[in-house]
């Protein structure tokens, strides 16, 4: 395996789950680009395949570790989840968004932040840290370049809206292959729901 920095020993990844009601997500995308007016210039919607809830960013690791990392993440345990996505929000601010994303519902919200947090105790074990606190929010657009402002009237009709429901029921160490087209995401290895 070569990750992108092309060392043979490393890998980039990271430990998600998927989403997998992603018609609904696209839909929701073509949606706020259309009431946003947004162009293809300023912003980049996130692909169906690539749609997820990072639980914590390991960064690059030695390929040797990933057979531990399995181990301690098969040792979780989790019922199926199930999420309904509400509201948007920009990042790091409204006025001035780089990310535009998605949030959860409470209920949702709290049993992903207690999954992420079994996570990290696991890999805790191993070493590994978060570098920030998990904060469960689905990125669908990447802005392009300089930062762009979401309009007031934009928040009011969808920051506290419900959008569509989804069941999170695996966890997945992923590979992260960053390109010029953007990331490319393997699943190196599932943990299914209990």
């Amino acid at each position: 395996m070569k990750d992108t920095l092309g060392n043979l020993n490393n890998i980039r990844a990271f430990i998600a789950v998927d989403v997998s009601n992603t018609l609904a997500i696209e839909k929701l995308q073509h949606e706020l680009v259309a009431d946003g007016g947004w162009t293809p210039e300023q912003i980049r919607p996130v692909k169906n395949q690539n749609l997820h809830f990072t639980l914590i960013f390991l960064g690059n690791i030695r390929l040797e570790i990933i057979d531990e990392i399995k181990i301690k993440i098969s040792e979780i345990q989790f019922e199926p989840i199930k999420i309904t996505f509400t509201g948007i929000g920009g990042f790091p601010h409204p006025n001035f968004a780089r990310v535009i994303w998605v949030g959860v519902d409470e209920n949702g919200n709290q049993r992903l932040v207690s999954l992420a947090e079994q996570v990290v105790i696991k890999l805790s074990e191993i070493g590994f840290t978060p570098d920030k606190p998990f904060t469960p929010h689905l990125t669908v657009f990447r802005v392009i370049g300089a930062s762009l402002k979401i309009r007031t009237e934009i928040l009011d009709k969808y920051g506290k809206k419900d959008f569509t429901s989804d069941i999170i029921d695996k966890v997945h160490l992923k590979r992260s292959d960053l390109t010029p087209s953007g990331p490319i995401y393997t699943n190196i290895f599932t943990v299914q729901a209990r």
